[in-house]
C-alpha cells in the first residue's frame, strides 16, 4: 500500500477548483502506488487520477516528465496526458507537494500470465512508435539513472557491492558514446502498462524517463518482459518483441553491436538500485523492496549470450 498523503475531500474540491473538470463526486486513495500517492477522482464530468508527487520525485525533473507525457499523447500513445488548470498549468500544489491531475485511463495492469509472445509483439511495435516520437521531442534531460548512479548506489551497500564492481567497471570502459538516443521512459516494466481487452492499450508512469540512447530501453523493457518468472530468457517471448520493435524501427548495425553491453547494463541498473533500496529499506515504509537476484541471473545471462 502506498497512499503517502493523506487528504480531506475539502482539500482535494479546492484543489480542483483551479480545473474544468466539474466538482468532486468522490476520492479514493489507489494502494498500489510506489514512489507516489494517487487517487481516483470521479468528477461531474468524468474519472480522473490525481497525483502527489513524494520526496522520491526530483521537482525539477516534472516539466519533463510531464511535457513528454504530453507529446506521446499527441503522437497517438495512449497515455495519460495532464490536465492543464485554467491558467494552463500542469503542476499545482497540495499538502506542500507538487501535484497534478490527469485523465483516467481505461484496462487493467499486466499480470504474468498475460504476457505471451503475440502481447510481446504487441509491445515492441508500442515502443517503437514511442521511440520515434520520443526522437522528435525537443526537451532533454540527461538520465539521473545512468551508470554513475549505479557506481554510487554499489559502492553505498558495501560488501552486498563488492561482486559487481568488475562488471561495473567493464561497462564503464565499453560503455557506447554514440547511438540514436531520444527520450524514452526507461522503466516500462509490466506493471506500467495497461491491457484492454486481451491487447496493449496505454502507458503509465513516466518519473524515471529521461534522454538516453533507445537501444538501451530496449533492453530494459526486453529484461523486464522476456524472461520467465524464474528468470531464464525466453526465446519465443524475446524473438517476438524484437520482430515488433523492428517492424517499426529498425536498429542499426552499431545499435545491434553494441546491444549486449546495453542489455547487460540495463540489467546492472535494476540491479544496483535493488540491491540500494533492499539495504537501506526502512521497515517503517509502506513499500516492500524487491530483490535484486531476480537482476543478479538477468546480468549473468547476457554476459554470455548474445541476443542479436
Amino acid at each position: 500500500m502506498a497512499v503517502y498523503t493523506k487528504l480531506t475531500n475539502q482539500q482535494i474540491e479546492e484543489f480542483l477548483t483551479d480545473y474544468p473538470v466539474g466538482t468532486l463526486v468522490c476520492a479514493t486513495g489507489i494502494l498500489q502506488g510506489i514512489d507516489n500517492t494517487n487517487y481516483k477522482i470521479e468528477t461531474t464530468q468524468g474519472l480522473y487520477i490525481l497525483t502527489i508527487f513524494e520526496s522520491r520525485i526530483n521537482p525539477d525533473h516534472l516539466p519533463f516528465f510531464l511535457s513528454f507525457m504530453d507529446h506521446l499523447s499527441k503522437s497517438g500513445i495512449i497515455c495519460p496526458a495532464p490536465v492543464p488548470t485554467t491558467r494552463q498549468q500542469t503542476i499545482g500544489r497540495l499538502a506542500g507537494k507538487p501535484a497534478t491531475l490527469f485523465p483516467f485511463l481505461d484496462g487493467r495492469g499486466v499480470e504474468t500470465a498475460d504476457i505471451t509472445p503475440a502481447l510481446c509483439r504487441e509491445l515492441g511495435e508500442l515502443l517503437g512508435r514511442m521511440h520515434l516520437a520520443g526522437q522528435a521531442f525537443q526537451p532533454r534531460l540527461d538520465n539521473p539513472m545512468g551508470i554513475a548512479a549505479w557506481e554510487t548506489r554499489l559502492l553505498k551497500t558495501a560488501d552486498k557491492g563488492l561482486p559487481f564492481l568488475e562488471e561495473l567497471s567493464f561497462l564503464k570502459n565499453n560503455w557506447p558514446t554514440d547511438l540514436p538516443r531520444g527520450a524514452v521512459h526507461a522503466d516500462l516494466f509490466p506493471d506500467n502498462v495497461f491491457i484492454l481487452d486481451g491487447h496493449i492499450h496505454g502507458v503509465i508512469d513516466f518519473y524515471f524517463s529521461a534522454t538516453d540512447f533507445l537501444a538501451y530501453d530496449l533492453a530494459i523493457v526486453l529484461n523486464a518482459w522476456c524472461f520467465t518468472p524464474d528468470h531464464v530468457y525466453d526465446e519465443k517471448k524475446g524473438t517476438s518483441f524484437l520482430e515488433g520493435y523492428q517492424s517499426v524501427r529498425s536498429l542499426s548495425d552499431i545499435e545491434k553491436s553494441n546491444f549486449q553491453i546495453l542489455a547487460r547494463g540495463a540489467a546492472m541498473r535494476f540491479l544496483a538500485s535493488r540491491l540500494y533500496d533492499l539495504t537501506f529499506h526502512d521497515p517503517n515504509a509502506l513499500v516492500t523492496p524487491k530483490d535484486p537476484s531476480e537482476y543478479i541471473k538477468k546480468l549473468e545471462f547476457h554476459r554470455d549470450h548474445k541476443i542479436i
